[in-house]
C-alpha cells in the first residue's frame, strides 16, 4: 500500500492504537506528561486513527463544543511516516467529520512552529503565544464560509 488509511476509531482496540501514536509523539518524543496529554474529554471526543499497512502511524481528536465550534486536538504523525502528507490527510478528515457533525466553526491550540501549517487550512491565529503541557502554542479559529 502506498498510502495511509484513515478512519475514526470505533473499537478498543483502535482507541488504544491511538494513544500509542500519541504516547510515542507527545510523551515520548515531547516529553509531556502523561497527565497533560490524557484528560477528561477522551469519552467525550471522536478518536481518528491512520494506519498504514497496519500500524497506527498517525492520530487526531475532534470535540464537538457549544454554538456550532468544534475543537481539533491532539494530531500527530509518528516520526518514521512524517513527510508523507499525513497531518495534512488526519486535519482534513477531521476538519470533514467536524463539519458532519454541524460545526460552522472550528478551533485548535496548535504548537506555535505549526501556525502556516494551519493558516494553509483556513485558520488565523487569534492573541498570543501560551504555554500548554510546556510547549508553546497559539490560539487558532476558523469559521466555515
Amino acid at each position: 500500500m502506498d498510502q495511509a488509511t484513515i478512519r475514526i476509531a470505533v473499537t478498543a482496540p483502535d482507541v488504544l492504537k491511538v494513544m500509542v501514536v500519541r504516547g510515542i509523539v507527545f510523551i515520548e518524543e515531547q516529553q509531556v506528561d502523561w497527565e497533560g496529554e490524557i484528560d477528561e474529554f477522551e469519552d467525550q471526543s471522536v478518536h481518528v486513527l491512520a494506519e498504514w499497512d497496519g500500524e497506527p502511524v498517525g492520530s487526531g481528536r475532534l470535540r464537538m463544543l457549544e454554538d456550532g465550534w468544534a475543537k481539533l486536538e491532539r494530531i500527530a504523525v509518528r516520526p518514521r511516516w512524517r513527510g508523507r502528507g499525513l497531518a495534512r490527510d488526519i486535519t482534513r478528515f477531521l476538519m470533514d467529520e467536524a463539519r458532519n457533525h454541524g460545526a460552522t466553526r472550528m478551533k485548535l491550540h496548535a504548537q506555535a512552529h505549526l501556525e502556516d501549517f494551519y493558516a494553509d487550512f483556513g485558520f488565523r491565529r487569534e492573541g498570543d503565544i501560551f504555554v500548554e503541557c510546556g510547549l508553546d502554542h497559539v490560539l487558532m479559529l476558523r469559521e466555515e464560509d
